[in-house]
């Protein structure tokens, strides 16, 4: 899954502002990706997405694939996410790479609903209530 330089320069501001301190950047991109989809609106992939400058996180990170957590269990939100991802597209995911594509193309549209909507002193959790409450 890729990132925008956009992306990668907005995740210590949104993460700072959510309080994740030093959490590795996949708690803000999965945040990012879970913001997107709760706006009920399929994505539209033919827009185009410049990735230059951005970064490639693979699944493992992003969604777990594959892993287990320190005490042995389940901590793969793979197949969940992908169910997901399918249900707001309303069609079926028929590859990994539509899957990390929707996964990108959610990620960036996260990011840029955050970057449209807060400042640097902005409330996060005023603005999620406001939002999706």
């Amino acid at each position: 899954m890729r990132t925008s330089a956009h992306t990668e320069a907005y995740i210590p501001h949104v993460s700072r502002l959510l309080g994740f301190g030093n959490a590795p950047k996949w708690f803000t991109i999965r945040f990012a990706i879970g913001i997107s989809v709760a706006i009920d609106e399929k994505i539209d992939l033919k827009e185009k997405i410049d990735f230059n400058g951005g970064k490639t996180y693979n699944l493992e990170t992003i969604t777990g694939k594959g892993k287990l957590d320190l005490t042995g269990e389940q901590a793969d939100y793979n197949d969940l996410m992908a169910v997901i991802l399918a249900n707001a597209q309303e069609s079926k995911i028929k590859s990994e790479r539509e899957f990390e594509k929707l996964l990108e193309y959610h990620c960036e549209r996260g990011f840029n609903i955050l970057a449209s909507s807060l400042r640097d002193n902005s409330d996060i959790y005023a603005w999620l209530m406001e939002e999706f409450l």
